[in-house]
């Protein structure tokens, strides 16, 4: 019997090895994912000097977006990441809130589970100097941990439409961003036009 206490301090020093292990990992996988630049890998894709001269806003953030949105899958995403510059994740990751909070508000971008996105779209917006946005995100997340509770609730019955009834402070986050995120694409055009080499190679 006076074994069992040592068991049982080994047992507690290998489960706090095990959980900083498992941390580790995941600190490692976002790391990659979403801060690594390997620029020996640079993706950087030729685009026609006339095209770029002549496009702006949504039609000029798709024309240098669409070479690059090349991954099949959640897995090849990760690959693909390191191969992109600060400015190109940018566009690349804004690109997943727009797409989702236009079709389907806030509560569509949590929903969907692209909140997993949001360190590259917060890196991405400090990039460009968005602050504006910066605070929606940051009230829209708020609201989202102060009801994460209500999402997963909701997940496990497989219906969304309760969290449109009853979680109407989301609304005015998507009403605000309506109104901001022309502007957040026009930084980005701006920040891509003075970064040309970091994007494509005008030929």
């Amino acid at each position: 019997m006076k074994q069992l206490p040592v068991i049982l301090i080994l047992m507690f020093f290998y489960s706090c090895g095990q959980t900083n292990k498992n941390t580790k990992i995941s600190m490692t996988n976002s790391t990659e994912l979403y801060n690594t630049f390997d620029s020996l890998n640079h993706l950087i894709p030729d685009f026609d000097k006339s095209v770029f001269d002549s496009l702006h806003s949504w039609d000029f953030g798709w024309a240098i977006l669409e070479p690059i949105n090349i991954a099949t899958d959640k897995e090849k995403e990760k690959t693909l990441s390191r191969r992109l510059s600060p400015g190109q994740k940018t566009i690349y990751f804004f690109w997943y809130l727009d797409e989702e909070v236009t079709n389907g508000g806030f509560i569509q971008f949590y929903w969907n589970g692209y909140r997993r996105y949001l360190p590259p779209i917060i890196d991405g917006l400090k990039l460009i100097g968005d602050t504006t946005l910066l605070r929606l995100i940051e009230k829209a997340d708020s609201e989202y941990l102060k009801n994460k509770e209500k999402f997963d609730l909701q997940r496990e019955k497989d219906n969304w439409k309760p969290l449109y009834d009853n979680l109407k402070e989301f609304d005015k986050f998507d009403d605000e961003y309506y109104k901001i995120h022309d502007k957040t694409m026009d930084l980005i055009e701006k920040y891509a036009r003075k970064h040309v080499t970091e994007f494509i190679n005008l030929k």
